[in-house]
């Protein structure tokens, strides 16, 4: 049976909005996000800042096979991850007909 597991979790920060036009070559733009993450890291030592800033939690999902764990994968004729897995879908399409 398939089911769905949390595997991972990441917190994602979106700084306060900073005109990218100025910066229409990508390697400027990322050195300009390095120094305010530099800057973001002295705010979170001390407290000095008053920009906004938005922090996501993100949940990472896989599905897995109940019996197995392996990462769930399946074709027309059923799971391909293991015999237990098969026989069960076998059965529910069995049960279905």
């Amino acid at each position: 049976m398939k089911i769905k597991i949390l595997t991972d979790v990441t917190i994602t920060c979106d700084p306060p909005r900073v005109s990218n036009y100025l910066y229409r070559n990508p390697e400027a733009y990322a050195k300009e996000m390095e120094r305010w993450v530099e800057d973001f890291h002295d705010f979170i030592r001390d407290h000095r800042s008053q920009d906004p800033v938005h922090l996501d939690v993100n949940r990472v999902y896989e599905d897995q096979c109940s019996h197995c764990h392996n990462n769930w994968e399946e074709d027309a004729d059923g799971p391909l991850c293991c015999d237990k897995a098969q026989q069960e879908w076998n059965s529910s399409k069995e049960n279905a007909a």
